[in-house]
């Protein structure tokens, strides 16, 4: 994602990083109040049904969205270990689909194993992937091999626009946290527990971010990095040659860490829908042993299956290619573009249902309070609101994306009004 960002904001990619981390960070405030408020598994369709009551389509959608990032998140994440790989070991690009595949059917079965099975093997991935982004800060910080201008963008694009484009890429590195409320039913005292997870996630997240862009175009020209397949693998390998292989090893760690981690949210956030009533009972089903929501576990991972085998595996058996005019689409890109836009689409109702909260049910409990308030409504989910907007406005254009996402919102208010809810 650096690599990427870089090609659009070039040395001052910090910016990017930078203004998706305040987006994250403030959404990120609003989602701890709610699950603070209400600790339930459905988490993104009870915060914004309670605040829009006479509107339960718009709570289903948001949640959904949110669900397909989770699932659509799996699918890229596994694609990407895929590709590291392969890479590594010397293999065929053919072999993708069917690495992809399989990291699935082994992590759904560690999200079926149990909440803590997930757990152990998720504080061990994160462990060495947070250690290897050190060693990128550590080498770009005090080994640099040139000396980056911070505030020169990409020369080919106007600074904000630069700065937009390159925060839209780099956002998916900060998603994960809204998913975590959806946790909240296997977690003692949650409504204090997840809330701290989220802002304490965020915030160390969004440093070691900033010092890993900082970094690595003291290492590499954002040219470089931009083309580059592994690029703080290669980064990294410019100031100490062995860390290539070393962050190549390490990436598998980290992506992997993402695939579970979207399989088991999203697995819960689908039980948590069932249990509202809003989709077919049968994903509510728990193992008696395992006590893990075993039909929503496998559907989570199905569906993250099926959308490999959808934009990786089918393009690859048959040439499919997605042409709009003059422009080619590469299936999985989309995939990956629109679960950033349904996520952020969500945000914006998550924030104003902090808002509309605070307004009608001021007396309600709340183990944690979103801080800034003037009067009685809060500051940072209107700036979230605000920022999210002017990210739309400029780095979501594509009508593709547009269609793709709508595509994916009719597709589950099909499921809503298919009379599968009670």
């Amino acid at each position: 994602l650096i690599g990427r960002a870089a090609g659009f904001a070039g040395d001052a990619v910090w910016a990017s990083v930078l203004f998706a981390s305040v987006i994250a960070l403030t959404t990120g405030l609003s989602y701890a109040e709610l699950s603070s408020m209400y600790p339930t598994a459905a988490s993104t369709h009870t915060y914004v049904e309670q605040a829009f009551p006479s509107r339960r389509a718009l709570a289903f959608t948001a949640a959904w969205l949110i669900f397909y990032e989770g699932v659509a998140g799996a699918a890229t994440a596994a694609v990407g270990f895929s590709r590291y790989f392969t890479q590594l070991l010397g293999l065929g690009e053919e072999l993708i689909p069917w690495v992809s595949l399989a990291l699935i059917a082994v992590l759904s079965v560690v999200n079926w194993a149990g909440i803590e099975e997930s757990a152990t093997l998720t504080v061990l991935f994160t462990f060495v992937e947070a250690a290897g982004l050190l060693l990128v800060a550590s080498l770009g910080l005090m080994m640099p091999a040139r000396s980056p201008n911070y505030l020169a963008f990409n020369p080919s694009l106007d600074p904000v626009t630069a700065m937009l484009l390159g925060a839209a890429v780099f956002y998916f590195a900060f998603t994960g946290f809204e998913l975590q409320p959806t946790l909240s039913e296997e977690t003692r005292e949650a409504r204090r527990t997840i809330p701290l997870a989220i802002l304490l996630a965020l915030m160390l997240t969004s440093a070691l971010y900033l010092l890993v862009a900082l970094a690595a175009v003291r290492l590499m020209p954002w040219q470089a990095l931009a083309e580059s397949r592994a690029p703080l693998a290669d980064a990294a390998a410019v100031a100490w040659p062995p860390a290539y292989h070393l962050l190549m090893g390490i990436a598998l760690f980290s992506t992997s860490n993402t695939v579970l981690g979207f399989l088991v949210s999203s697995s819960r956030l689908l039980y948590g829908l069932a249990e509202e009533g809003v989709v077919s009972s049968s994903f509510g089903r728990v193992d008696s042993r395992r006590r893990t929501p075993y039909v929503a576990v496998a559907a989570a991972g199905a569906l993250a299956a099926f959308t490999i085998l959808i934009s990786v595996y089918v393009p690859q058996l048959t040439g499919l290619e997605l042409r709009v005019g003059e422009v080619e689409y590469k299936l999985v890109d989309v995939v990956g573009k629109t679960s950033s836009l349904s996520c952020i689409l969500a945000f914006t109702a998550v924030n104003a249902a902090v808002i509309v909260l605070r307004l009608r049910a001021p007396e309600a409990p709340r183990a944690f309070r979103v801080p800034l308030s003037l009067g009685a409504i809060p500051l940072p989910p209107l700036l979230s609101i605000a920022l999210i907007l002017a990210f739309i406005s400029i780095s979501f254009l594509d009508p593709v994306v547009w269609l793709s996402t709508g595509v994916v919102a009719a597709l589950g208010l099909m499921l809503y009004r298919g009379g599968l809810h009670r």
